[in-house]
């Protein structure tokens, strides 16, 4: 596969770096990108380690094959884009790449309630109150992620069937559903970075709905169209393929104990040093990092592992109703039988609030999901098999003669494509424990799928599917499983912020602890979803972005001094 924006391994520096930043996602991208163009002199030297491959513009998988293919194992495909991480309490779905899960999220940049923070640290639940353009507020470096990602609503939202499909249960309630501002071009075309004679390419978004299998269009606006370019342009280096082990002190700051990889089957170990190490691996994989450092001598704060959640996340859906949602991808591929109505539009367009004047930890969210091209022919089989709680108004003549139409393959007019999946999300205790047992990570969080919250989404998800004229399908792992098994995107915590290091494990510019008390390990920081200690109600991205511009804010001004 071509690069583009990834340097050659052997371009590495011999000598020290200033910076190493351990992830290419939304913390890493952004922290690469700042500290890259930061007005240093002289400037500084970083480089980016990212695990996963180079996945330019149009290399995404949009069949099942490719999806199975490319999908991670540790063992066998180390380079795998999807991954899928099982645990009694909890299936983990992650991206693994050049830009992180960025590559293949449902885009959606929202920003918290300021009582998310309640349980911050004091400068966090601060900053958190003082209004944006005021200094010292949080919501500053939230618009400031917001402009460099390009986010703002689908200009025809309103429009699509998917979103007026949604919009049924809401009138029922009295509510409106609200177009999310999403990681989406609806307007640009153009490179955004070129290097020898070969571009990363903008282009338009023609709302194929393949979002979340990664878009060979141009139009998402991931960390690979903005943060990476950016810091390419200020100098960094970027390695990929080459997974990090373990951090430890060395006499020049901290030696990083890298597995590259040449191939799938082939790699080399290695050591690189820097001043400076900022660990963005995401949720599990800075945990991990930091638990495997622990256990080669490493000293942390006693909490490490602790608060992980799966941010409240919960799917449901609604199977076969008396409408066309055209709520299924069909890709790159102009003239594909889905691709009629202008629609399905990017992965989730909208959502319908609840509870709005609870306070924070009773109230919830419902967004439209669509299904990618790659997956529609395997859900068809699904849901022609999955048990169904009849809601008691389907048409149920009709809705066999949906299902037969998609017999062998989805058809445009069949049950499918009369559907409506749905991510919700809510707030979980973030009671999870994260651990090592031998090399690999595991997850310790008993009764995580029983908490009365997700029993109250799991009926409203009904509720949709009868003002549907749908059946509704139960999330699977979680209906059958005896553990009431939870799945989520959107894993939270391991590297807790706290006031001290006896009640998380980063402050609050993501400084390591070195104990339990407030001593931190200097030059040594987390920037990722890692270090956010609680469910926070929606999409978590954004957040995770606002935290890295003010980390990484914060470096400059100490580097500067």
């Amino acid at each position: 596969m071509e690069s583009i924006l990834a340097t050659a391994w052997d371009e590495r520096l011999a000598g020290p770096y200033d910076v190493i930043v351990v992830g290419s996602g939304y913390g890493g991208a952004i922290t690469a990108a700042r500290l890259a163009n930061a007005p240093l002199n002289p400037k500084l030297k970083i480089c980016v380690l990212e695990r996963g491959q180079e996945w330019p513009i149009g290399s995404f998988p949009d069949t099942i094959e490719h999806v199975a293919e490319q999908t991670y194992n540790a063992t066998l495909n180390p380079l795998g884009l999807y991954q899928v991480d099982v645990h009694t309490a909890i299936v983990i779905i992650r991206g693994s790449g050049l830009s992180g899960t960025s590559l293949v999220n449902a885009n959606v940049a929202t920003r918290p309630e300021p009582d998310c923070f309640d349980t911050w640290p004091a400068a966090i639940r601060q900053a958190a109150q003082i209004p944006e353009g005021n200094a010292g507020s949080l919501w500053n470096y939230y618009r400031r992620a917001e402009s460099t990602l390009g986010v703002g609503p689908h200009p025809n939202g309103l429009q699509l069937l998917k979103i007026q499909a949604l919009q049924k249960r809401a009138t029922e309630l009295g509510k409106k559903v609200e177009l999310l501002n999403i990681a989406v071009n609806f307007d640009q075309e153009g490179p955004v970075f070129t290097r020898d004679g070969k571009s990363v390419m903008r282009r338009k978004c023609i709302n194929c709905g393949d979002c979340m299998t990664g878009c060979n269009v141009g139009a998402k606006n991931t960390v690979y169209m903005s943060y990476l370019p950016l810091a390419k342009l200020g100098g960094a280096q970027i390695f990929t393929q080459t997974a990090v082990r373990h951090v430890e002190k060395s006499n020049q700051g901290w030696a990083v104990s890298v597995r590259r990889h040449k191939n799938r089957f082939a790699f080399e170990d290695a050591t690189l040093v820097a001043s400076n190490v900022v660990l963005a691996a995401g949720t599990l994989g800075s945990t991990e990092i930091l638990l495997r450092s622990q256990a080669k001598g490493l000293s942390l704060a006693p909490g490490i592992g602790s608060r992980f959640g799966g941010n409240g996340d919960f799917f449901g859906t609604a199977y076969n109703s008396d409408q066309i949602t055209n709520n299924v991808g069909w890709g790159n591929h102009p003239g594909d039988p889905f691709d009629r109505s202008g629609g399905p539009g990017p992965s989730i367009v909208g959502l319908a609030r609840y509870k709005t004047d609870a306070s924070f930890g009773q109230r919830f969210n419902i967004e439209d999901l669509t299904v990618p091209r790659a997956y529609r022919n395997f859900l068809a089989l699904v849901g022609r098999n999955a048990p169904l709680s009849r809601t008691g108004t389907e048409n149920l003549q009709a809705q066999r003669q949906r299902r037969e139409k998609d017999a062998w393959h989805a058809d445009p007019n069949g049950a499918l494509n009369c559907s409506l999946m749905y991510l919700c999300m809510a707030h979980d205790d973030s009671a999870g424990r994260l651990y090592l047992h031998g090399d690999n990570l595991r997850i310790d969080w008993p009764g995580a799928g029983r908490e009365p919250i997700f029993n109250e989404i799991n009926q409203e998800c009904f509720a949709h599917a009868k003002a549907l004229g749908a059946s509704s399908i139960e999330n699977a792992t979680w209906h059958l499983s005896p553990w009431k098994t939870l799945v989520t995107a959107h894993p939270l915590g391991g590297c807790p912020m706290g006031e001290d290091g006896s009640h998380g494990v980063v402050d609050h510019f993501g400084r390591v602890f070195r104990d339990d008390t407030q001593a931190v390990h200097d030059g040594l920081y987390v920037a990722d979803g890692s270090i956010i200690r609680s469910a926070l109600e929606v999409n978590p991205f954004l957040t995770i972005s606002a935290l890295t511009e003010r980390i990484v804010e914060n470096i400059v001004a100490l580097l500067t001094h």
